[in-house]
């Protein structure tokens, strides 16, 4: 799964990365993130997830994308593969798994492929079980089965019994936790940026916007130069903490656009301009970790990963480091 920019590392370079694993294809959400991969000269079967109208069937001839199909009246009219939608419990998108007379009208010579999509599989095992006997059962109510037989989630991949035919690994492959009691993947990015500023705080002088926090002692804060429109969520704000120096230093005062900033300690040798801190990621173990910034701000790190901003500029390599 590619989709929302490859989960904000960028859908290209992360496509080109994972053509070396030779997969069957890639998932995007949109036309548009579609189009981008073929314009970058990506050749693979391209499935775009969100369901498409008939109407759309000529942006889909013309880039050579799968569509994904809920609806009777845009399959009857669909001349190329697509993918049929199975809702098993998400209440999303799909044909209800218990829609007899719905499955039985989706027949169709371009269906390709039949999916359902995992609601809990991250945090509830037994209902992986549950979806996939739904799903196995609407499966065997349509016309005919289809070549590709696919569910698993990052961590459906891990509870399902019964394989099938695909896997649609999203979040692990970018280094977020996909469930609590699986073993975590290797770190696979993270968010860096310099010291721009650095001055010293006397005893009860506030920081920042609000004038929120005052300093508890005589101490140095450290202004980095990342903010909110970078992705930092405003929300993690005397939570979060970063690594500089390798040694956690804690954000204080308000979030702002451009810039936060941290408490170095009483000492000035705590920082100093230009040196780099890591907000988050990354192969050293005292560094917060994708999930753990995600909930300083009461997410997780889908959203911390999808809101990275454009003008933070993505370095490649072949390490987590």
């Amino acid at each position: 799964m590619v989709k929302a920019n490859a989960y904000g590392l960028g859908a290209v370079p992360c496509a080109g990365a994972l053509e070396e694993l030779d997969p069957w294809g890639f998932g995007v959400a949109t036309v548009a993130e579609g189009v981008e991969l073929r314009d970058a000269g990506i050749s693979r079967p391209i499935l775009v997830f969100t369901p498409a109208a008939a109407a759309q069937q000529a942006d889909y001839r013309r880039h050579d994308l799968r569509a994904v199909l809920d609806r009777a009246e845009a399959i009857a009219v669909w001349d190329r593969p697509f993918h049929l939608e199975i809702d098993t419990g998400m209440g999303r998108c799909g044909v209800r798994w218990d829609d007899a007379s719905q499955l039985a009208g989706c027949g169709s010579p371009h269906l390709e492929g039949v999916f359902t999509h995992f609601y809990a599989a991250d945090s509830d095992a037994s209902s992986v079980e549950t979806q996939q006997r739904r799903f196995l059962a609407a499966r065997e109510r349509l016309p005919s089965v289809p070549s590709l037989v696919h569910a698993a989630n990052s961590a459906g991949a891990w509870r399902l019994r019964e394989p099938l035919d695909l896997v649609r690994p999203g979040i692990f492959l970018y280094g977020g936790c996909h469930a609590p009691d699986l073993d975590p993947p290797r770190p696979v990015a993270a968010l860096r940026a310099p010291v721009v500023g650095l001055r010293r705080i006397p005893t009860g002088e506030s920081v920042g916007y609000g004038g929120d926090w005052r300093a508890p002692r005589d101490t140095w804060v450290a202004t980095l130069g990342v903010g909110y429109a970078d992705g930092v969520p405003r929300s993690v704000q005397s939570k979060a903490e970063v690594l500089l120096g390798g040694v956690r230093r804690p954000v204080v005062g308000r979030v702002t656009m451009d810039f936060i900033m941290i408490d170095t300690g009483p000492h000035e040798s705590g920082a100093t301009i230009g040196e780099v801190a890591t907000i988050f990621g990354g192969a050293d173990p005292v560094a917060p970790s994708v999930d753990e910034f995600g909930g300083w701000a009461g997410s997780n790190a889908y959203e911390i990963l999808a809101r990275l901003g454009a003008r933070v500029v993505k370095r490649y390599d072949g390490g987590a480091g």
